[in-house]
């Protein structure tokens, strides 16, 4: 998910702080320009000092649709998506972990969209309402299993079933949000033609048959002309004998 960093105000206050103890210990010091120069130097220093300490906090942006429905549904997938990354934390497994972490990443890819494009919702409503939800309740049963004190037949089979179907959830996921660039794959498309059209039109791009024989070097297959004829020769010999060169 798309997370803007706030930075924090307190080393602003450090840098703040320097003048005020400068200018009330040794109010003089700051009358001379040697002076004002340390003190703008020392709070300079502190400013960095304090932004080292105090780095600020990374948030979460919010994504608005202009539906606050729609707005609470993606909320809550976004939490759906945490509580698989805490899952893979928790579950050692590593042909689980491999898909887990496909599966954050697509899903990491489709809120950032969306939090450029919010209109875009519509195309992955299958993911939010069904993938994701069914995702994450498939990895709260596995951690039940995989916790469970004594593992007989029943258990191992349903947590071979769910590790097994990990790698259908984790395409099913990445389809999703390879959909979300569906449109902007047209509009590019489109973008591409009309600009080779205007190039074409004020002779800044050479035609495609010319783009060939310039490639090959050469006419165009299609205008080059067909090898000749083999011409047969005929030549009589003293004896009378008629010979024929070139034929068979």
């Amino acid at each position: 998910m798309k997370k803007v960093h706030i930075k924090s105000a307190i080393p602003i206050y450090i840098a703040a702080a320097v003048w005020l103890v400068v200018g009330l210990v040794l109010p003089k010091f700051l009358m001379k320009l040697p002076g004002l120069l340390v003190t703008a130097a020392l709070s300079v220093g502190a400013y960095f000092g304090g932004s080292v300490l105090f780095p600020g906090r990374e948030v979460e942006q919010q994504i608005t649709t202009g539906d606050a429905a729609v707005d609470r549904e993606i909320e809550v997938a976004r939490q759906r998506l945490e509580n698989l990354r805490k899952a893979n934390e928790a579950i050692p497994d590593p042909k689980i972990t491999r898909e887990l972490d496909r599966m954050y990443a697509a899903g990491q890819q489709i809120f950032n969209e969306l939090s450029r494009d919010p209109r875009k919702v519509a195309l992955v409503r299958r993911f939010m309402s069904y993938y994701l939800p069914t995702s994450e309740k498939l990895m709260e049963q596995y951690q039940v299993l995989m916790n469970a004190p004594s593992k007989g037949e029943n258990i191992t089979s349903a947590m071979k079933t769910i590790e097994s179907s990990m790698a259908l959830a984790a395409n099913a996921f990445e389809k999703c949000a390879d959909n979300l660039y569906k449109d902007d794959e047209m509009d590019i498309d489109a973008e591409i033609k009309v600009m080779q059209t205007m190039l074409s039109g004020d002779n800044l791009i050479k035609t495609d048959m010319n783009s060939i024989r310039d490639a090959v070097g050469r006419p165009a297959p299609e205008a080059q002309a067909a090898p000749a004829a083999p011409v047969e020769e005929e030549k009589t010999t003293k004896e009378g004998i008629r010979l024929t060169l070139g034929g068979h």
